[in-house]
């Protein structure tokens, strides 16, 4: 990554089972540090996995102490204080989760960098026992660039006049622990879990539409039925995986199978490029997508099929076949067949 310049660091383990965070000395001359600081602000500014982020209040400790480094003051003592706090944060949601687990532990790492000529703060929650090195951060075989790396994650960037521009937080699990944006660093979204469940849902079936239904029908449906499925039966959205979701589906048309790539490129794409942009990730509120859900397939002038929200194993019970008759749709329904059976069907 070019650009990227550490001017401060500091890591500290913090461990609800000790008395207090505890400062892991690092040596800022070793290349490892440079090099785990490139992979981690990649990983982040590329993650699929973020959402945008405001301070509640600058005079919180976390807000008023990078304002505070980013004026001069003493790198040290900030961060120092910004590791007691997540220490705080956390002993409390130990008294309260005692009984069901623990809270994970992990090194709190902060970062002050200069990338592209912007002063950013890096603050992460890492799980620096497995991958890396606590004496001077050389990176270890195995899984550097593993997304479980980073439990928690947060990018502040700050403009010329030392005011925050942009807050960016992430999480390696699907949905972005509340403690970590409401009571660390006293964080609200930007854009809320509806709007982005709205945006988010809309564009997909727009994209769906306009890429593959006049292409393959087929394939529309059963893709669809797959995002409405995730879209109402899941807690929280987490991009990434719908994307593999999508990138598993085996295409039904000969047609599709060669639009497919460019299709799930403008899919992977769409949080930055839909019309009402959305965060990748985010708690679902599936009740606000509710009418969208509804589709409709004319049959013939008096019979039409509705399509109410998923439907179980989509492709094992609905098929298009056809006869000396004509085409049909076979539809398996034990309700449809007690009222339609005639007496031959006996």
């Amino acid at each position: 990554m070019e650009n990227l310049e550490v001017l401060e660091y500091s890591l500290h383990r913090v461990d609800v089972k000790t008395d207090a965070p505890v400062s892991m000395a690092l040596d800022g001359t070793a290349e490892g540090l440079k090099t785990y600081t490139e992979l981690v602000l990649k990983e982040l500014l590329e993650s699929p996995r973020s959402r945008y982020f405001q301070f509640k209040d600058m005079d919180e400790l976390v807000p008023s102490s990078l304002v505070a480094i980013s004026s001069g003051e003493d790198w040290t003592a900030k961060s120092t204080q910004i590791a007691q706090k997540l220490y705080d944060v956390e002993l409390i949601v130990q008294d309260k989760i005692k009984q069901l687990t623990d809270v994970r532990m992990g090194g709190l790492l902060q970062l002050k960098i200069r990338h592209d000529e912007s002063l950013k703060f890096v603050i992460i929650k890492i799980d620096n026992s497995e991958y890396l090195d606590e004496d001077n951060l050389d990176l270890k075989s195995g899984l550097p660039t593993s997304k479980s790396r980073l439990q928690k994650a947060a990018v502040i960037t700050f403009t010329p006049e030392h005011t925050v521009d942009e807050v960016i937080v992430s999480d390696s699990k699907s949905t972005i622990t509340k403690y970590w944006y409401l009571s660390f660093l006293i964080a609200e979204q930007l854009q809320d879990s509806e709007t982005n469940t709205k945006n988010a849902f809309n564009a997909i079936d727009n994209l769906l539409t306009k890429e593959v239904k006049k292409i393959s029908p087929v394939d529309y449906w059963f893709l669809r039925n797959d995002i409405v499925n995730h879209f109402r039966n899941e807690d929280s959205l987490a991009y990434d995986e719908l994307v593999d979701k999508v990138k598993a589906h085996k295409p039904e048309t000969d047609e599709f199978k060669e639009k497919f790539d460019s299709f799930v490129k403008k899919f992977e794409e769409l949080p930055i490029k839909a019309a009402k942009t959305f965060d990748t990730q985010f708690d679902l509120v599936s009740s606000s997508i509710k009418a969208r859900i509804v589709r409709k397939v004319m049959l013939d002038t008096n019979f039409e099929l509705r399509i109410n929200g998923e439907v179980d194993d989509l492709k094992s019970r609905i098929f298009a076949r056809h006869d000396d008759k004509g085409k049909f749709i076979k539809i398996y329904s034990d309700k449809g067949y007690d009222e339609f059976k005639t007496a031959e069907d006996n």
